[in-house]
């Protein structure tokens, strides 16, 4: 699926698992140094902290030979895994960067891959698509018989397709990559997969360069002499929605030299604020991001002319992440920024601290974002 789709109702439903993050915090540090919500124990064990429902999935990671247990347990996964299906299209970079793209047999919305050879697999044909996760084709899931079937929940949604699939004998392992807070939490996952795919040592050191590269462009702006002031969405289906300044965004923001204007401390979730709260925090912004999918100035005025008199219109400091999307609405941004976040610290560096950028990589082009024009 779409994953930003799921961002969207995440931004909705955050608030709903507050009690799961924190065992997740409770538990992080086993198998892994910033992500909260998978644990890795020892050479056989995988724990999933689902949020829709504040339950705990722990998976037995046993040789492929070991027909009786996997046979025996809904929970039992093969390891190494050499076929999957993915319900999200962000789990993709993950697999593709351990080597193990050809895997890949079944995508939730194929229309929404942006990657360009996982794209071409599924126009030959050697990349099902299985429907979405509201409504998944269950008999496709089972001719394809993938080893896992890697899904997703959503707190306050009908999760019920991933128990149906144990159910009808398919292994399923619940990714909540989503739901991390940290950069470097979500970057961790390429751990998880290394794990499942038999490539520990290959996800673990593209994890450290990955790690390394976000936190030695961040110390680029640790000493900015001004935050930048950004506005960050605009009315969804007439709701702001703004992140929590204790948010996997806040976190981008700020490494970037950036403050989300009215983010509440604290918060991990999303809030919704009405349009004469934003506006009046509008007026005093310096730069505007993430425009739902507006890529023009009149764009964002036909959602409402007020938008004329904010600063960051009159001035153009208007930028928004989809430079790379399918014609269907894919986005690479929410795809793969989660392996590239170095790409798109820097995109944001240059948004907010042009000079900054100029001085350390002059004459980079933007990965993820535009400026909107006229």
């Amino acid at each position: 699926m779409n994953r930003c789709l799921i961002l969207v109702l995440s931004l909705i439903l955050a608030s709903c698992h507050r009690s799961g993050q924190q065992v997740a915090e409770n538990a992080a540090g086993e198998g892994s140094s910033s992500a909260a919500y998978f644990i890795l124990k020892g050479n056989d064990t995988l724990i999933s902290l689902n949020s829709w429902d504040q339950s705990v999935d722990r998976y037995i990671i046993v040789p492929r030979d070991s027909s009786a247990l996997l046979a025996a347990d809904p929970m039992a996964i093969s390891y190494p895994i050499e076929s999957c299906i993915c319900m999200s299209t962000t789990y993709l970079p993950h697999i593709k960067l351990i080597g193990e793209e050809l895997s890949v047999k079944g995508v939730s919305g194929t229309r929404f891959i942006y990657d360009s050879l996982y794209s071409s697999r599924a126009s030959d044909g050697l990349i099902a698509d299985v429907g979405a996760e509201t409504a998944p084709d269950y008999e496709k899931i089972l001719s394809l018989k993938a080893d896992v079937v890697l899904a997703y929940g959503i707190a306050g949604s009908d999760n019920s397709y991933i128990d149906k699939l144990r159910k009808l004998g398919q292994k399923v392992i619940v990714v909540n990559d989503y739901l991390e807070q940290t950069v470097t939490g979500r970057l961790e996952y390429l751990k998880l997969f290394g794990r499942l795919f038999g490539k520990e040592a290959v996800a673990d050191s593209v994890f450290r360069v990955r790690k390394d590269d976000y936190l030695n462009t961040r110390k680029l702006c640790a000493e900015a002499d001004k935050l930048a002031k950004a506005l960050v969405n605009m009315p969804f289906k007439g709701i702001w929605y703004l992140p929590g300044n204790a948010s996997y965004m806040a976190e981008l923001v700020r490494d970037a030299g950036g403050v989300i204007i009215g983010a509440e401390e604290g918060q991990s979730a999303s809030s919704q604020k009405s349009f004469e709260h934003m506006y009046s925090l509008a007026l005093e912004s310096d730069v505007w991001i993430h425009l739902n999918a507006a890529r023009s100035k009149a764009e964002v005025l036909s959602e409402n002319p007020l938008f004329k008199n904010i600063p960051p219109f009159k001035s153009g400091q208007m930028f928004n992440n989809v430079k790379r999307v399918t014609p269907e609405g894919g986005s690479d941004y929410w795809e793969s920024g989660a392996v590239n976040p170095a790409e798109i610290l820097k995109d944001l560096i240059q948004i907010f601290h042009p000079d900054i950028a100029e001085k350390n990589f002059p004459g980079r082009e933007m990965v993820y974002y535009i400026r909107l024009d006229e």
